[in-house]
C-alpha cells in the first residue's frame, strides 16, 4: 500500500488505527497488572518459604529445649539430694571424728588438767602471786621455746617503740601543739624506755629472783603441758588426715550416695538417648508435619506464579506483534505523534463532520486547528 493511497483512505483507516492503539494500551495495562501480580506472588512465596523454615527451626529448638529442660530438672533435683546427703555425711563424720579425737586424747587432756591444778596449788602453797603463773609472766621473765621468745620480741618492740611513739603523738597534739624541737621527743622517749626497764627489773627481782625455785618448777609443769599439747596436735592431725572412713560407720550414707550417683548416671543416659531419638526420628516427623501443613499453599502460589509467567510471556508476544503492526501500518504513514487515542479520535471526528473526506485532508484540518 503506497503512502498516497493511505492518505486517500477514509475514516475507516483511522478507526482501525484507533482500535489498535486502544488495544495496545489495554494490553499494556493488563501486562502491568500481571507483572504486579507476579511480583506480589513471588514475595508471597518467599514469605511463606521463610515462614516454613522459621516455624521448623523454632519448633525444633523449642522441642529440644523442652526435652533437655525436663531432664535437667531431674538432674538438678538429684544434685540437690546428693549435696544435702553429702552435707549430712560430712557433719556426722566431723561429729564422730571429734568424738574420736576427744577419746584418743582424753588421757593427755586429763594429764593437762592435773598439771594445771598442780601448778595452781604450787603457787598457792608457796604464797606466790597468781600473776607469776600466767603465760604473760613466763613470756616476759622466763621465756622458753621459739614461740615465747618471738612473743617477747614483739612485746619489747611494743614497749620500747610503740608506747614512746604513742606518747609523743599525744604530746604533739596537746602540750607541744605549738611546736618543739625533735630532741625533746627523743629525750621523752628515752625516759619512757628507762622507766619501763626500771619497772621491769623491779618486777623481775620481786618475782622471779625471789621465788626462783617455784618459777622453775612452774616452768617444768608448763613444759609438760606444752609437750602434751604437741602430742594432742599430732593425734588430731593424724586423725584429720586419715582417709579411712570405715571407723566412723558412715556406710548408710555411702550406700544412699551410690544410689543417687547411679540415678544421676541413668538420668544422663536417658537424656542422651532422648536427644538421639529426637535428632534421628522426631526431628524429621516434626519437619514433615509442618511442611505437609504449609507446603500446599507454597505449591499453589508457585503454580499461580507459573501461570502468570506464561500469561506474561504470551501478552508480551502479543503486544510486540500489535506494536509491530501499529508501526508498519500506521506510525510509518501517520507519524508517532498522531498515533494516540486522543488525536486519532479528533481526526475521526473531523471526517465524521464532513470537514475532510480523506485522511490527508483530516490531518491538514487538525494541524490548521492546532
Amino acid at each position: 500500500m503506497g503512502s498516497d493511497n493511505v492518505f486517500q483512505e477514509n475514516q475507516e483507516y483511522l478507526i482501525k488505527a484507533k482500535e489498535l492503539v486502544v488495544a495496545i494500551d489495554d494490553m499494556q495495562d493488563n501486562l502491568d497488572q500481571a507483572r504486579s501480580a507476579q511480583k506480589k506472588t513471588s514475595r508471597s512465596i518467599s514469605q511463606e518459604e521463610k515462614g516454613l523454615a522459621d516455624e521448623i527451626s523454632s519448633t525444633l529448638k523449642n522441642r529440644k529445649n523442652e526435652i533437655e529442660d525436663g531432664y535437667d530438672e531431674q538432674l538438678s533435683a538429684n544434685g540437690a539430694k546428693i549435696r544435702q546427703l553429702q552435707s549430712k555425711k560430712d557433719k556426722k563424720k566431723s561429729e564422730r571424728m571429734g568424738n574420736r579425737i576427744e577419746s584418743e586424747t582424753a588421757s593427755l587432756n586429763e594429764s593437762n588438767r592435773q598439771l594445771k591444778l598442780q601448778s595452781k596449788e604450787l603457787f598457792k602453797q608457796n604464797h606466790v602471786s597468781g600473776f607469776c603463773n600466767t603465760g604473760f609472766f613466763y613470756c616476759m621473765f622466763a621465756p622458753s621455746g621459739a614461740g615465747e621468745i618471738f612473743r617477747l620480741l614483739l612485746l619489747i618492740l611494743l614497749f620500747c617503740g610503740g608506747i614512746p611513739a604513742l606518747v609523743s603523738a599525744v604530746l604533739s597534739y596537746t602540750v607541744f601543739k605549738t611546736g618543739v624541737h625533735t630532741l625533746a621527743y627523743i629525750v621523752i622517749s628515752m625516759a619512757i624506755i628507762i622507766f619501763e626497764f626500771i619497772i621491769y627489773f623491779i618486777v623481775f627481782n620481786a618475782t622471779k629472783v625471789k621465788h626462783l625455785d617455784v618459777v622453775k618448777e612452774g616452768r617444768a609443769l608448763r613444759n609438760k603441758i606444752k609437750a602434751n599439747n604437741r602430742q594432742i596436735n599430732v593425734i588430731r592431725n593424724s586423725i584429720t588426715r586419715d582417709k579411712d572412713e570405715s571407723v566412723y560407720n558412715l556406710g548408710k550414707y555411702d550406700e544412699k550416695l551410690s544410689e543417687l550417683e547411679a540415678e544421676r548416671e541413668e538420668i544422663s543416659n536417658r537424656k542422651l538417648e532422648a536427644i538421639k531419638v529426637f535428632e534421628n526420628d522426631t526431628k524429621q516427623v516434626i519437619t514433615d508435619e509442618i511442611t505437609g501443613r504449609r507446603q500446599p499453599k507454597i505449591d499453589s502460589l508457585k503454580e499461580e506464579l507459573k501461570a502468570l509467567e506464561e500469561k506474561i510471556n504470551s501478552m508480551e508476544s502479543s503486544l510486540a506483534d500489535m506494536q509491530s503492526h501499529l508501526t508498519d501500518s500506521y506510525v510509518t504513514f501517520l507519524g508517532r505523534d498522531l498515533c494516540t487515542e486522543e488525536k486519532l479520535t479528533d481526526l475521526i471526528a473531523i471526517m465524521e463532520e464532513g470537514t475532510a473526506s480523506t485522511v490527508s485532508g483530516a490531518i491538514e484540518v487538525y494541524k490548521g486547528e492546532s
